[in-house]
C-alpha cells in the first residue's frame, strides 16, 4: 500500500468512527428523551420497561424499547423500535446481536445514567 492509499484509508476509517459516534450518540439522545418524557407521563402509574436488540437482516438491527404500564387494571404493552447498522451498534452490544431478541436494558441504563 502506498502513502496515498495508507492516508485514503486512515480518512475513511475516521469517516467511519464519526458516523458511528453520530448515528449511536442520536439514538442515545432519543432514547434519553424518550425515557424522561414516559417517566413523567406515567408518574405514579405503574410501569416497567425494558431493551432488547435483535438482527432483522444482514448487517442491520432492530433496537426495541418495550413499555409496559397498568392502566384500568389492565396491562399494556407499547414497542418503540429503531432501526441501525449493526456497525454503529458499541462493540460490548454487537456481541448480544441474535437471530432472536436479546436483553441489553443493563448497558443501556449504563449508557443512559438512568434507569429505564
Amino acid at each position: 500500500m502506498n502513502a496515498v492509499q495508507e492516508r485514503l484509508q486512515q480518512l475513511s476509517d475516521l469517516i467511519g468512527n464519526v458516523l458511528f459516534l453520530s448515528a449511536w450518540k442520536h439514538f442515545i439522545d432519543w432514547l434519553k428523551e424518550l425515557v424522561v418524557k414516559v417517566n413523567t407521563e406515567l408518574q405514579g402509574i405503574p410501569h416497567a420497561a425494558a431493551m432488547f436488540i435483535e438482527r432483522i437482516e444482514d448487517k442491520l438491527v432492530a433496537i426495541r424499547h418495550k413499555l409496559y404500564y397498568k392502566e384500568d387494571e389492565k396491562w399494556t404493552e407499547e414497542i418503540s423500535t429503531r432501526k441501525m447498522l449493526e456497525s454503529s451498534v458499541p462493540e460490548n452490544l454487537r456481541m448480544k446481536i441474535a437471530d432472536t431478541e436479546s436483553e441489553i436494558t443493563e448497558e443501556i441504563e449504563a449508557e443512559l445514567g438512568m434507569e429505564l
